[in-house]
């Protein structure tokens, strides 16, 4: 799982055919707490509400507004669960590689320069989205990545930079602010 512990993270393996099951049973249910519950409420605002010679657009979206509120309600108070502990770690592996993609530009800038923390923030993003496209299951993006990543580490060896991904930490997303 990916640990958030004093500014740190760690990549962790998780079983793929696991995430994915807990994924696909997670959405399912999701959307079907969320017909049931906003085309209930819909029909509920509209018996109370509507009008019976115009359009109930407006009722109708209230309903189905209120229901993805109250979806997302329920769902949040689940999530801390352990069951869901996989599922977590690949959304905030997600969002940390995210974070790195949105700079990537400025960080490979840095790496020209020598600058080791680059190389780390680089090689934990590699590491991270190599980790997502796999439980994903996004052959092509994995090969490209791939691809991608050997160059930096052939980079890194030319610059003579350290490129160990266990040593990022989230306060090293500071620099580019």
């Amino acid at each position: 799982m990916l640990v958030l512990r004093d500014l740190y993270v760690e990549l962790q393996e998780i079983d793929k055919t696991v995430y994915k099951q807990k994924q696909r049973k997670v959405a399912l249910v999701l959307c079907l707490i969320f017909a049931v519950i906003g085309l209930g409420l819909s029909a509920v605002f509209r018996h109370y509400f509507g009008n019976e010679d115009g359009s109930n657009t407006w009722v109708n979206l209230s309903g189905v507004l209120l229901g993805a509120l109250i979806t997302i309600g329920v769902f949040s108070r689940f999530v801390t669960r352990p069951y869901y502990d996989e599922l977590r770690y690949g959304w905030n592996l997600k969002r940390q590689a995210l974070k790195i993609q949105n700079h990537r530009h400025r960080w490979e800038k840095l790496l020209e320069e020598k600058n080791e923390t680059a190389a780390v923030v680089l090689a934990f993003y590699y590491k991270a989205t190599l980790q997502v496209q796999s439980l994903e299951g996004n052959d092509f993006g994995y090969n490209d990545t791939k691809e991608r990543e050997n160059k930096f580490l052939l980079q890194c060896q030319g610059l003579e930079v350290g490129a160990d991904p266990s040593r990022y930490s989230i306060d090293m997303l500071l620099m580019m602010k």
